[in-house]
């Protein structure tokens, strides 16, 4: 996505809502997604009947991979800096979500940012109030708007362009993808788990593809899935509740974004990723791990109540209080 580094467009326009409109689809990125999915579709069928078992295990690997490169690397650590990782860990991510095949992590992070700015407003690139298929499909398949950088300011990107393996990445992107998540995957399972070049490209390319790119997705489009609107009952009185965990935990993601707990799909301190996490933090690989307590949230809803201070500044203090007990508890000597 090179429309980030372009030039602005000369055409300044007025209000977001012509903004918005700027956007074009980008029928390329189109006629990509339909083959994907139709070859990733036929690639879950072989899986299922077709492939040898250490394929399916690699398949689960893989994706596996990939979604903690996505989710607890590019969204919580990339995104909202929920915590510090080692070197190590930062290449071990960078590598997992090239694999994933969804752009590189500077780009990601970059839209991502600009969703929880400018979110519940045209701006928004993956604007919810457009709907599920709009916030998940559609928005992806958009150009940049031509005046992008014009509210593009005030996405602070400084911390990631610091960040040598993330620069390495934005760099050679194509080739890292083409060699290291697509070719090699592929090569793999042909000559060393005697798999078909159709299965492996079928099951191992397209579908595995056609997973790490629609969480990629879902990562913007959660709260239209699993989360509450203001008002619902919890749980809910549908028949969703059997296929669904719905919480309001997304919609305190977009309130404390910074928040390490909080699970991209609706649960809160559990799941597959935030238990990864735990078990980073017990490695040593990461530290200051910020979350909000009780405590402090209890004491900013008071002085809000008491009008005191705004909600913003009530969140921005609890946001404060969260990063000095993250950096007190990374001094704490551990032997």
């Amino acid at each position: 996505m090179k429309e980030i580094k372009e030039e602005n467009n000369s055409n300044n326009i007025s209000s977001s809502n012509n903004e918005m409109k700027k956007r074009s689809m980008k029928w390329t990125a189109v006629l990509f997604y339909i083959y994907l999915h139709v070859f990733g579709v036929v690639g879950l069928y072989f899986l299922f009947i077709k492939v040898k078992w250490m394929t399916v295990f690699y398949f689960i690997f893989l994706v596996t991979s990939s979604s903690i490169g996505l989710t607890a690397g590019a969204h919580r650590l990339y995104a909202h800096q929920t915590f510090v990782a080692t070197s190590q860990l930062r290449l071990f991510i960078m590598l997992a979500h090239t694999i994933a095949g969804v752009g590189s992590i500077y780009n990601w992070v970059f839209w991502h940012r600009m969703h929880h700015k400018y979110y519940g407003t045209e701006k928004d690139p993956y604007n919810h109030k457009r709907g599920f298929f709009y916030s998940h499909v559609v928005s992806n398949l958009l150009s940049a708007p031509s005046d992008l950088k014009k509210y593009a300011r005030d996405i602070d990107m400084r911390d990631v362009d610091m960040d040598g393996y993330i620069w390495t990445q934005q760099k050679f992107y194509w080739i890292l993808f083409i060699v290291l998540g697509f070719l090699l995957p592929i090569h793999v399972a042909v000559v060393y788990l005697d798999e078909s070049y159709t299965n492996s490209f079928l099951i191992i390319g397209a579908a595995r593809l056609l997973l790490t790119t629609n969480i990629s997705w879902l990562v913007n489009s959660a709260l239209l899935v699993w989360g509450l609107k203001e008002g619902d009952k919890f749980p809910v009185d549908d028949n969703s509740v059997f296929f669904l965990s719905k919480s309001y935990w997304l919609n305190y993601h977009y309130m404390l974004p910074w928040d390490w707990k909080n699970d991209e799909f609706g649960a809160y301190e559990t799941g597959f990723i935030t238990f990864t996490i735990k078990i980073w933090r017990e490695l040593g690989l990461i530290n200051q791990l910020r979350t909000a307590t009780c405590n402090d949230v209890r004491e900013a809803l008071y002085k809000v109540a008491s009008s005191e201070m705004t909600m913003d500044e009530a969140l921005a203090e609890v946001k404060r209080n969260a990063e000095e007990t993250a950096y007190k508890e990374k001094l704490i000597y551990r032997h």
